[in-house]
């Protein structure tokens, strides 16, 4: 008997909203000439706020709100029915494969992080212009250990999934980061990342 309940619960399946998020989604199930809603709220009567064209691809879902995925639209958390979208698939962003962007205030800072080509770039206000350096080693999250991290010629970043607000806007975001900063007095700055679309 324990062996076919622990059966049945495998076969079940894993549900769309217990993936390692922020994840990169395709609507899916929408007419053509139709569009993807994004609300408000989490509910078929939140305010209209947005929308996602029927083929749109590699969109950024950062959270899980029961059926409906949290998605940034210009600037704005919003919702949408997450019957209407797939998993494009591909490494979770706790693998460190994909391409992140990184971001923080006070003072204001970006860090542009992109395994494939094992290059990472940093920029504030006063130095616009990327600082590119390569990436000296990644560590990706594991089963036991949720966070990842990055050696850069300059220090550290520590990146996690966390709800993050930049505090600057409406935006959500999946994943919190630390950067230590070692050639700048062991300066820390801390912020948001959201995935780089290609």
């Amino acid at each position: 008997m324990i062996r076919w309940f622990a059966g049945f619960v495998l076969s079940l399946g894993t549900p769309i909203w217990a993936q390692d998020l922020p994840a990169l989604y395709s609507v899916t199930g929408v007419a053509a000439d139709d569009v993807l809603n994004l609300r408000a709220s989490p509910s078929a009567s939140g305010e209209v706020i947005g929308s996602l064209a029927p083929d749109a691809k590699a969109v950024e879902v950062v959270a899980f709100d029961g059926d409906w995925a949290v998605i940034n639209v210009d600037g704005v958390a919003g919702y949408a029915a997450g019957r209407f979208l797939a998993p494009d698939g591909g490494p979770g962003w706790s693998s460190l494969e994909r391409p992140v962007i990184c971001s923080g205030t006070e003072p204001f800072w970006s860090l542009a992080i992109d395994p494939a080509t094992g290059s990472a770039g940093f920029s504030t206000p006063e130095q616009p212009e990327p600082r590119n350096m390569a990436i000296k080693d990644v560590w990706p999250a594991t089963d036991w250990s949720k966070s990842a991290a990055v050696s850069l010629p300059v220090g550290l970043a520590v990146l996690r999934g966390a709800d993050c607000s930049d505090g600057m806007s409406d935006q959500r975001f999946g994943i919190a980061v630390d950067l230590f900063l070692q050639d700048a007095g062991g300066l820390r700055l801390t912020g948001c990342c959201n995935l780089q679309v290609e």
